[in-house]
Protein backbone atom coordinates (compact mmCIF):
# COMPACT_ATOMS: atom_id res chain seq x y z
CA UNK A 1 0.00 0.00 0.00
CA UNK A 2 1.42 3.33 -0.96
CA UNK A 3 1.46 6.04 1.53
CA UNK A 4 -0.14 9.43 0.19
CA UNK A 5 2.40 11.57 2.31
CA UNK A 6 5.77 10.64 0.73
CA UNK A 7 4.75 10.83 -2.16
CA UNK A 8 7.83 10.32 -4.57
CA UNK A 9 6.37 10.30 -8.15
CA UNK A 10 4.42 12.56 -9.93
CA UNK A 11 2.43 15.71 -8.42
CA UNK A 12 2.04 16.26 -5.08
CA UNK A 13 -1.26 16.50 -3.95
CA UNK A 14 -3.60 19.17 -4.87
CA UNK A 15 -1.24 20.08 -7.67
CA UNK A 16 -2.07 19.19 -11.39
CA UNK A 17 0.47 18.32 -13.75
CA UNK A 18 0.98 20.68 -15.87
CA UNK A 19 -0.16 19.81 -19.78
CA UNK A 20 1.97 20.05 -22.71
CA UNK A 21 0.07 22.75 -24.73
CA UNK A 22 0.01 24.93 -21.65
CA UNK A 23 4.20 24.72 -21.77
CA UNK A 24 3.88 25.84 -25.16
CA UNK A 25 2.17 29.40 -24.01
CA UNK A 26 5.24 29.74 -20.93
CA UNK A 27 8.00 29.25 -23.64
CA UNK A 28 7.65 33.46 -24.72
CA UNK A 29 9.13 33.82 -21.26
CA UNK A 30 12.58 33.53 -22.65
CA UNK A 31 11.69 36.50 -25.05
CA UNK A 32 10.95 39.09 -22.16
CA UNK A 33 14.11 38.04 -20.16
CA UNK A 34 16.29 38.83 -23.31
CA UNK A 35 14.44 42.03 -23.58
CA UNK A 36 14.70 42.98 -19.90
CA UNK A 37 18.41 42.50 -20.39
CA UNK A 38 18.49 44.71 -23.56
CA UNK A 39 16.77 47.24 -21.62
CA UNK A 40 19.07 47.34 -18.28
CA UNK A 41 22.50 46.70 -20.28
CA UNK A 42 22.73 50.26 -21.77
CA UNK A 43 22.23 51.89 -18.29
CA UNK A 44 24.41 49.14 -16.79
CA UNK A 45 27.63 49.92 -19.15
CA UNK A 46 26.73 53.72 -18.75
CA UNK A 47 27.15 54.00 -15.15
CA UNK A 48 30.80 51.19 -15.44
CA UNK A 49 32.02 54.16 -18.09
CA UNK A 50 30.84 56.49 -15.85
CA UNK A 51 33.02 55.07 -12.87
CA UNK A 52 35.99 54.86 -15.22
CA UNK A 53 35.95 58.75 -16.01
CA UNK A 54 35.52 59.63 -12.35
CA UNK A 55 38.49 57.56 -11.13
CA UNK A 56 40.59 58.98 -13.71
CA UNK A 57 39.67 62.05 -13.17
CA UNK A 58 40.32 61.34 -9.65
CA UNK A 59 43.77 60.45 -10.75
CA UNK A 60 44.43 63.22 -12.58
CA UNK A 61 43.30 65.93 -10.04
CA UNK A 62 45.43 63.52 -7.18
CA UNK A 63 48.31 63.99 -9.75
CA UNK A 64 48.05 67.67 -10.38
CA UNK A 65 47.44 68.33 -6.53
CA UNK A 66 50.63 66.17 -5.85
CA UNK A 67 52.90 68.37 -8.88
CA UNK A 68 51.89 71.45 -7.31
CA UNK A 69 53.44 70.05 -3.87
CA UNK A 70 56.31 68.46 -5.88
CA UNK A 71 56.98 72.31 -6.78
CA UNK A 72 56.52 73.64 -3.91
CA UNK A 73 58.63 71.92 -1.64
CA UNK A 74 61.31 72.31 -4.08
CA UNK A 75 60.77 75.85 -4.44
CA UNK A 76 61.51 76.52 -0.52
CA UNK A 77 64.68 74.91 -0.63
CA UNK A 78 66.31 77.44 -2.17
CA UNK A 79 68.51 75.23 -4.83
CA UNK A 80 69.89 77.04 -7.37
CA UNK A 81 69.62 80.46 -5.60
CA UNK A 82 72.93 80.96 -6.64
CA UNK A 83 72.98 80.30 -9.98
CA UNK A 84 69.76 82.63 -10.83
CA UNK A 85 68.02 79.72 -12.20
CA UNK A 86 65.81 78.99 -9.26
CA UNK A 87 62.72 79.63 -11.29
CA UNK A 88 63.60 76.66 -14.11
CA UNK A 89 64.28 74.12 -11.65
CA UNK A 90 61.31 74.59 -9.90
CA UNK A 91 59.23 74.65 -13.29
CA UNK A 92 61.38 71.36 -14.08
CA UNK A 93 60.50 69.30 -10.73
CA UNK A 94 56.61 70.11 -11.26
CA UNK A 95 56.66 69.24 -14.82
CA UNK A 96 58.09 66.19 -13.87
CA UNK A 97 55.35 64.83 -12.21
CA UNK A 98 52.59 66.88 -14.31
CA UNK A 99 53.86 65.76 -17.43
CA UNK A 100 52.94 62.32 -16.66
CA UNK A 101 49.41 63.65 -17.70
CA UNK A 102 48.71 62.94 -21.09
CA UNK A 103 52.50 64.03 -22.00
CA UNK A 104 52.55 66.73 -20.76
CA UNK A 105 49.80 68.41 -23.15
CA UNK A 106 47.37 71.00 -21.45
CA UNK A 107 49.41 71.62 -18.22
CA UNK A 108 50.50 75.21 -17.14
CA UNK A 109 52.78 76.10 -14.24
CA UNK A 110 52.75 78.97 -12.49
CA UNK A 111 55.14 80.66 -9.51
CA UNK A 112 54.23 84.00 -7.52
CA UNK A 113 55.61 84.93 -4.30
CA UNK A 114 54.87 87.82 -1.53
CA UNK A 115 57.26 89.59 0.37
CA UNK A 116 57.18 87.85 4.01
CA UNK A 117 56.10 91.30 5.75
CA UNK A 118 53.04 92.09 3.71
CA UNK A 119 51.61 89.38 2.01
CA UNK A 120 48.27 91.52 1.53
CA UNK A 121 50.57 93.33 -1.17
CA UNK A 122 49.82 92.12 -4.83
CA UNK A 123 51.91 88.40 -6.09
CA UNK A 124 55.01 88.86 -7.85
CA UNK A 125 54.34 86.68 -11.20
CA UNK A 126 57.06 84.18 -11.88
CA UNK A 127 59.51 84.66 -9.34
CA UNK A 128 59.86 82.41 -6.70
CA UNK A 129 60.63 85.13 -3.81
CA UNK A 130 63.36 85.50 -1.67
CA UNK A 131 64.61 83.77 2.16
CA UNK A 132 60.91 83.35 4.14
CA UNK A 133 58.83 84.63 1.57
CA UNK A 134 55.46 83.24 0.64
CA UNK A 135 55.76 81.19 -2.35
CA UNK A 136 52.90 79.73 -4.33
CA UNK A 137 52.77 77.03 -7.05
CA UNK A 138 49.80 76.14 -9.33
CA UNK A 139 49.35 73.96 -11.96
CA UNK A 140 46.71 73.58 -14.49
CA UNK A 141 45.70 70.94 -16.20
CA UNK A 142 42.96 70.83 -19.32
CA UNK A 143 41.32 67.54 -18.82
CA UNK A 144 39.58 65.92 -21.92
CA UNK A 145 36.81 62.83 -20.88
CA UNK A 146 38.86 59.57 -21.42
CA UNK A 147 35.99 57.75 -22.43
CA UNK A 148 33.29 58.92 -25.61
CA UNK A 149 29.80 57.80 -24.01
CA UNK A 150 30.37 59.64 -20.95
CA UNK A 151 32.34 62.56 -22.75
CA UNK A 152 29.63 63.30 -24.51
CA UNK A 153 28.00 64.16 -21.29
CA UNK A 154 30.27 66.40 -20.42
CA UNK A 155 32.09 69.45 -21.39
CA UNK A 156 35.14 68.88 -24.05
CA UNK A 157 37.66 69.76 -21.49
CA UNK A 158 37.47 70.47 -17.47
CA UNK A 159 40.53 72.95 -15.87
CA UNK A 160 41.71 70.75 -12.77
CA UNK A 161 43.51 73.02 -10.50
CA UNK A 162 46.44 72.22 -7.73
CA UNK A 163 48.42 74.98 -5.67
CA UNK A 164 50.17 74.87 -2.79
CA UNK A 165 51.59 77.78 -0.59
CA UNK A 166 54.67 77.46 1.57
CA UNK A 167 57.12 79.45 3.29
CA UNK A 168 60.61 79.81 1.52
CA UNK A 169 63.31 78.68 4.16
CA UNK A 170 66.06 81.14 5.32
CA UNK A 171 69.00 79.89 3.15
CA UNK A 172 70.46 83.77 3.67
CA UNK A 173 69.12 86.02 6.45
CA UNK A 174 65.78 87.31 6.41
CA UNK A 175 65.18 91.29 5.54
Amino acid sequence: MRNEKTHCLGPAPGLKAVSRPNRRAWSGERGSSALAFALVLPVLLLLILGLVEMGYMFCAQGTVDKAAQVGARFAVTGEGADQGNRLGLILLATHGVADTLSGGDGVSVSVRSWDHISVQDDPRENDPGEPCDLVEVEVLYAYSPLTPVVGSLLPDTIVLRGGERMVNEPWMPCE
